[in-house]
């Protein structure tokens, strides 16, 4: 028993030696970690608490129980929009993949002296308010907007075209836009450093374009391909704005979310919905940080 106790005890002094924490960390530290604790890990604490109490005539009964989350995986609402969420946020994560690695690639290989011109293009989206340019969709896929009513000009369609607006596809069309430059310029970082004397390597050992592509250019792209991923992914799952404003109603986690806290009254079961929400997330993230370094990403 004693030299079990002192095992425990020289791991402990181990791993306490390997974190120096010296007067002069807390000092510099301490206030960022005391503010950390409270506008971060206070919230989230409060959260989690809300989620396991009941609301009852729009009054919070400190009373502990689980059927908050009984009722995120069982009620029907809950089910179609966690479905809907994740079904649409992979969707989106797949496609601004497939569009913004070839803008990346000809940036960061052909860009030559006009890529610091190419990348404030694929910047410029940032200096416009992002609900503006949710508006602008509206504008554009709406019975009478811009794409209806060009169609209906060429004698295309006879009539406007519905699924165009306040529908899946329309969230989907609106989260990849939005989301688009999150992904383009975490690839760029990655093929930019790519070393070119290990393309020339590869060319001057016979290998095909594709092949180069695929054993050299490909790989060594993974870091920036899975900070998109992360971006992209994390982004669409939390999303609010989009689906409330060109998905006609169709139901999202965010938007379930604000509907307990707003209009539907039930703060625990928004605080349950918003943990869940958290958890996938937090575990998304934790499993994609080992293929890529957030520090060295921009």
């Amino acid at each position: 028993m004693v030299e079990i106790t002192d095992k425990i005890n020289s791991k402990v002094r181990t791993i306490t030696n390997r974190i120096p924490i010296s007067d002069t960390f807390l000092v510099t530290g301490g206030p960022i970690l005391l503010l950390e604790m409270l506008l971060f890990l206070g919230p989230i604490l409060i959260m989690f608490y809300i989620a396991v109490i009941q609301m009852e005539n729009l009054q919070l009964v400190h009373e502990l129980s689980l059927q908050n989350y009984v009722e995120v995986f069982s009620g029907a609402a809950n089910i179609e929009a966690i479905k809907n969420t994740v079904f649409l946020s992979m969707l989106t994560t797949f496609t601004a993949a497939v569009v913004a690695y070839p803008f990346a690639y000809y940036i960061a290989r052909h860009g030559g002296r006009f890529k610091n011109q190419l990348l404030i293009l694929v910047m410029i989206p940032f200096w416009t308010n992002y609900i503006v340019r949710v508006y602008g969709w509206q504008i554009i896929l709406g019975s009478e907007g811009i794409i209806n009513s060009l169609l209906i000009w060429l004698n295309v369609i006879n009539e406007p075209i519905g699924w165009l607006l306040n529908t899946n596809f329309s969230i989907w069309l609106g989260l990849t836009y939005l989301w688009l430059p999150f992904m383009i310029l975490p690839l760029y970082a990655s093929l930019e450093k790519i070393d070119e004397t290990l393309i020339e390597a590869a060319y001057d050992l016979g290998a095909t374009r594709r092949a180069v592509f695929k054993r050299v250019i490909l790989p060594l792209s993974i870091p920036g391909l899975v900070g998109g991923t992360i971006f992209v992914f994390i982004f669409s799952m939390g999303a609010y704005i989009v689906p409330a404003m060109i998905g006609g109603g169709q139901l999202f986690v965010g938007t379930r979310i604000a509907h307990e806290f707003g209009i539907g009254g039930d703060w625990a079961q928004g605080a349950a919905l918003g943990s869940v929400l958290m958890i996938v997330v937090a575990g998304t993230l934790w499993s994609l940080m080992g293929y890529t370094n957030m520090e060295e990403m921009f």
